[in-house]
């Protein structure tokens, strides 16, 4: 990967995390450098410069980060920066189609979760938005779980295995899982999105639209109601805002740890697994744990003082 390539999966990467709310993040020295080489020689020089012999110095803000220690900073993301480059633009987007109507079929659980999978993997519409060699991704996990795991699009690893939470975010979540004295197997995990959204670009991942998401918001509630789970999770802006309606205005920081309601069913609302990767502090870590907390209780589980102890 070339500088540019480099910087480009950096923009886009950063457009996602802001529209999941997420404001600041740590950024690597070099990283840094070679968007700033890129965006120099594409854009020239600011018109602001230090008096000359004297190597400029960094102008994005900088915020200490006590997790970190005083000699850490994190690199504030300025909204401006992550829409240097759009990842698609929106008049190039598929046009999508309004959202199916359908039943659930009669039968048990095992019966009409095979029928509703088979109609999402040979959905024409599912089909015709995936990337090449893309698959269509499918919930997954146990059909009698009292907790189900809402996640947003599934990304690269997702479309290749046509499963949901792989890659480092799902291994990330298998971890939370086990601490919370829970296994992958025993839950229910499901995305927002059935497909990766296209972006025409080699690298990153792009927010799905809203008329995306709530074409495949039936699919997302029909799994829902044949799981019928004690608690759901939405993991992240997108499954937030696709399962409480979609809000340009909404942060994840002012809703996360508070319960809402989908379809009578609690809701949590809590930080995706990529969240804590791109801001692994201690502080964050408590956030997401305070919310499983909230989960245990809810659903009824015994919480140790040693789990409730965890990153305080």
């Amino acid at each position: 990967m070339n500088q540019a390539e480099a910087a480009h999966s950096l923009l886009l990467e950063l457009q996602r995390l802001r529209s999941e709310g997420i404001r600041d993040v740590y950024v690597e020295e070099d990283s840094l450098l070679s968007l700033e080489k890129v965006l120099q020689e594409k854009f020239g020089r600011p018109e602001s410069r230090k008096p000359e012999g004297r190597a400029p110095e960094p102008s994005s803000p900088r915020v200490s980060d006590p997790d970190r220690g005083p000699e850490a900073e994190k690199e504030e993301v300025v909204e401006s920066s992550a829409a240097v480059i759009r990842a698609f633009p929106e008049n190039e987007l598929s046009e999508i189609p309004d959202p199916l109507e359908f039943d659930l079929p009669d039968g048990s659980k095992e019966e009409r979760w095979g029928w509703l999978r088979e109609k999402v993997e040979s959905c024409p519409t599912c089909l015709s938005e995936l990337n090449p060699k893309g698959k269509v991704v499918f919930g997954c996990g146990d059909l009698d779980s009292d907790l189900f795991l809402c996640g947003e699009a599934p990304g690269a690893e997702e479309e290749q295995q046509g499963l949901p939470f792989v890659g480092p975010a799902g291994e990330l979540l298998t971890k939370i899982l086990e601490a919370m004295g829970l296994s992958r197997d025993s839950v229910y995990l499901g995305n927002i999105m059935n497909w990766r959204p296209r972006h025409g670009q080699a690298y990153g991942n792009r927010p799905p639209t809203e008329q995306e998401m709530n074409f495949c918001l039936p699919y997302l509630k029909a799994q829902i109601e044949i799981i019928s789970p004690k608690v759901v999770v939405a993991l992240g802006k997108t499954a937030t805002d696709g399962l409480l309606g979609h809000d340009p205005k909404r942060r994840l920081g002012d809703c996360r740890g508070k319960w809402s309601e989908f379809e009578g069913i609690p809701l949590m609302v809590t930080y995706h697994p990529s969240y804590l990767l791109h801001n692994p502090s201690k502080a964050s870590k408590r956030k997401v744990w305070d919310d499983m907390l909230l989960v245990m209780e809810k659903m009824e589980m015994n919480v140790s003082e040693k789990q409730r102890g965890f990153f305080g």
